[in-house]
This record gives structure tokens, C-alpha cells and sequence, in this order.
């Protein structure tokens, strides 16, 4: 049968908006490409994956009806999405924003409207949050975990978010939010227990393991894009389309309903707390996340040796990621930039992985001398060392307060832990990697010249200063 020509360019463009889709809830955080990650769906969705999300996604309707011949039945078609995020069975999996989503809104009377942001729209589906807790080496991060789940692949909903929260807080808030025979599962809010904070391939990811795997009563959420994008909305903003204009309360409140979102469980569920790993250029944002939740232990997990730091961080394809600083920095890079007079663009793509790590770190040890808070950890000193499981065991995990249950079980918890740092975490999310596989067998870093001169002239006083406060 010949298909028409415009009937095929709308089945072209719907495939492409849906790899787009996929790229933004399947999409790598901003640590870069793992080792083993599976390619983009096109070049566009990887420009769409690691910066600010895209409010608009054109393409029109053509086609759909073959699109859908293609994937396998949606389980909860005709069902109202906004009721089934109320009951838990969608989950937030990734924010898309305008460029205006954080400009001041002002009212008819030329006031500023009720402080929120505004064109923000949440993509939510079927997937369980807590699944890494069967395989924290396999399953590491959202993106694997949304990988795992096909409802994620095919069939995600996009809804304003506003009126999702609107949704939500009015159930959760009421008497029906305590189950009253209405159908819905009844639901409650994890506190927010502890955050983990990283300069990137240091050993965060071992710390998160190790929670998800021994503690029945702590559900880890790792680098979910939502938060990331969240939290970078007005850098990104103004990085992309030079607007200043941005809010930060808006922002704070956009990653207020993020992370309430996130923190909902139901109420026979055993978990007690949650626990946000958040991507290593989301440290740039610890003193927002601070302030938000000031109760919350934090950890900033580094490499003593900067040129084994920056060489993890430009490993292969990692080097372009994180060479996106230039074109979309921080404001903690933009300042440190400024303070050193230098120019980003001005710099290799090595140099500007060395200066952005370097503002991590200035970042997490300025908060930690202004608070008092946190605790440093060191991969090489506390963690990849013969007692690394006792560390994380008797100093990191008490400190995050987990310490009753490792009294109530100090050998399950022990154990447990032995084991994840016996595994490499595989966050490619193909999910074909054999637990022999993931063996670790320890690593053999490269420190080329130019690696060790980038880290020399951008990260040493950084990294001095980070360690001289252990």
C-alpha cells in the first residue's frame, strides 16, 4: 500500500517528538554519559535532554493512529491522569518550562500576582521509585529506573503543574486525603532525611547504594531530572535566551512541589524518609537546597587528587558533557569566572570541566564553613580503602540517620553495604549487564599532561581548601 507523503512526514515528525520525549525522561543528569550509555534518539533530544526543558513541541497530530499501532497498549488508557498521580500511580519523571515561566506575573491591578511560576508542565508516569532498592548497582539513578518501565517509554502525560499541585494539595490536605472509601490509595509526604552532594564519580553513588540496599525505611531518589532542571531553571533561562529576568522565589517554589511530589508514598508503605542524590552541577545549588530543608544532613562526597577528579570527569564522552558549562554555567561558575577574570570562552573544554568542578567545591566548602553543616567525604581516604564499608557503616550512614537501624541489625547492615561496594553501579539503563559483570576490579585512571595542567591552574586552591576543613 503507497502511504501518502503527508501522512508519512507526520509519522517522521511524531517519531521524532517522541524520541524527544524519551530523550528528556530516559536522558543522562549533567555527570555526563556513563561508559556503557546507550546513544541519543536524535541530536535534537540530546539538546533537549541536557538543557533547560522546551515548553512547546510541535509536530500536529499527523499520523498518530499509525504511531500507535507501533507500541503496545497504554494499561491505564481512559483513566484521569490527574487522579492517578493523587493515588501514586504516575510519577513525576521530568518539568518542561518556557522562557517566561519565571518573569514576575503581575495582576490587573499591575501588583505581582500570587509569587508562583507560571507555563511549567510536569511528564508523569508508571514507574516505581523504590525498585532500586532490589538493585542499587543496576538500577542507580532515575533515568535507569524510568528505562525499566515501558508505560515510561510509550505512554508519559503531560500536564500543567500548577493545577497538578492545586490537585494534590487539596487531596492531601483534606479529610479524603486520609482514604475514605473513594477508590484512592491513600498517600502521605516523606520528609526530606538527607542530600547527597558530589563533584561527580566520587563515590556518591556508592553512599546512595548503600542506603537504598540496607534500609528498608529510606527511599533514595538519584539525580532525578525534574530537581536538576528545577533548581538550573533561571541559569538556564538566561543562559539560552539571555533573559534576566527569572524569579528565584518562583524557582524555589517550582523545586518546593518538585520534591513534594517526589516525597509522596503510601501510607502502609515502610519507608520514613527520602533522600535526594542529586547530580554533581545541582551542588552549585546546595545553599538553596539548605535553606529549603535546613534539618536535612548533607554530604559532599570529592577526590583528593584534582587531576584524578577532572580526569574521571572527561573521561571519553563525559569530556562534552561536562564541556556544556560553557554555554549554559552556573551561576557559581559565572561568578568564580568573573572573581578570576577569566573568560569561559577562552578556555578548552578541559579547562572549563576544571573550573566548574572547582566551583562545586568552592561552593560546598563555603556552605560548610558559613553553617557548620555537612560532612566531607573523601573517596580516597573514607570510602575506596580497605575499610571503606566500616566507614560508611559507623561514620556516613549514622550521620545521615540511619544510625538506629544499624543498631537494631549491625551485621544485615554491614553486610549490605559490603556488598554494594563490592559492585560498580551500570547507569546506561540497558539493563543488560550481569551482576558478574558489575564486579569491581578498581580502576586505573589516565592523568594526561593536559588534564594534570587543567586541574593544577583551576581546581588546586579549590581542592586544598575542601581538604584542609576534613
Amino acid at each position: 500500500m503507497r502511504v501518502p507523503h503527508s501522512s508519512l512526514f507526520g509519522l517522521i515528525v511524531a517519531f521524532g517528538n517522541l524520541g524527544i520525549v524519551r530523550a528528556r525522561l530516559h536522558g543522562h543528569g549533567d555527570d555526563g554519559v556513563a561508559d556503557d550509555g546507550p546513544p541519543s534518539a536524535s541530536s535534537l533530544a540530546a539538546v533537549a535532554t541536557n538543557d533547560d526543558p522546551l515548553l512547546e513541541n510541535d509536530g500536529g497530530d499527523a499520523g498518530i493512529s499509525l504511531i500507535a499501532m507501533q507500541f503496545t497498549e497504554d494499561p491505564h488508557a481512559g483513566r484521569d491522569p490527574v487522579e492517578m498521580i493523587i493515588g501514586g500511580d504516575l510519577r513525576l519523571a521530568a518539568i518542561r518550562y518556557s522562557p517566561n515561566s519565571f518573569a514576575a506575573n503581575k495582576n490587573a491591578a499591575g501588583d505581582d500576582d500570587d509569587g508562583n511560576y507560571s507555563d511549567v508542565h510536569g511528564e508523569f508516569c508508571d514507574y516505581d521509585p523504590s525498585l532500586n532498592k532490589r538493585d542499587p548497582a543496576g538500577l542507580p539513578t532515575t533515568h535507569a529506573i524510568a528505562s525499566a518501565s515501558e508505560h515510561c517509554g510509550e505512554h508519559a502525560r503531560t500536564l500543567p503543574l500548577r493545577e497538578v499541585m492545586e490537585a494534590v494539595r487539596d487531596h492531601d490536605s483534606s479529610s479524603e486525603g486520609g482514604g475514605d472509601g473513594n477508590g484512592k490509595r491513600t498517600m502521605r509526604s516523606l520528609p526530606v532525611s538527607g542530600m547527597l552532594f558530589h563533584e561527580g564519580h566520587s563515590g556518591a553513588g556508592l553512599v546512595s547504594n548503600a542506603i537504598s540496599s540496607a534500609f528498608d525505611s529510606a527511599l533514595v531518589v538519584s539525580e532525578h531530572p525534574a530537581l536538576r532542571d528545577a533548581l538550573g531553571a533561571c541559569d538556564a533561562v538566561r543562559n539560552r535566551y539571555g533573559i534576566d529576568e527569572c524569579s528565584s522565589a518562583m524557582r524555589m517554589r517550582l523545586v518546593e512541589d518538585v520534591v513534594a511530589l517526589l516525597s509522596r508514598t503510601p501510607s502502609d508503605s515502610p519507608l520514613r524518609g527520602l533522600y535526594l542524590k542529586l547530580p554533581s552541577s545541582s551542588a552549585a545549588y546546595l545553599p538553596d537546597l539548605r535553606a529549603m530543608y535546613p534539618d536535612a544532613p548533607w554530604t559532599y562526597s570529592y577526590r583528593r587528587d584534582a587531576g584524578h577528579a577532572l580526569a574521571k570527569a572527561t573521561k571519553d564522552k563525559r569530556l562534552k558533557a561536562c564541556g556544556r558549562a560553557r554555554r549554559n554555567p552556573t551561576s557559581a561558575l559565572s561568578t568564580k569566572s568573573a572573581e578570576s577574570g577569566v573568560d569561559l570562552e577562552s578556555l578548552s573544554h578541559l579547562e572549563i570541566c576544571a573550573i566548574h568542578l572547582s566551583s562545586l567545591l568552592d561552593v560546598a566548602a563555603g556552605e560548610r564553613a558559613r553553617s557548620g553543616t555537612g560532612m566531607l567525604v573523601s573517596y580516597d581516604d573514607d570510602v575506596n580503602v580497605p575499610g571503606g564499608a566500616d566507614f560508611l557503616v559507623d561514620v556516613v550512614l549514622p550521620y545521615l540517620g540511619l544510625g538506629e537501624e544499624i543498631v537494631r541489625d549491625p551485621v544485615l547492615a554491614r553486610n549490605r553495604v559490603r556488598d554494594v561496594l563490592s559492585l560498580r553501579s551500570d547507569a546506561s539503563g540497558r539493563h543488560g549487564m550481569t551482576r558478574d559483570g558489575r564486579r569491581w576490579v578498581g580502576e586505573d585512571i589516565d592523568v594526561s599532561e593536559e588534564v594534570g595542567a587543567a586541574s593544577r591552574a583551576f581546581m588546586k586552591d579549590s581542592m586544598d581548601s575542601i581538604v584542609r576543613m576534613r
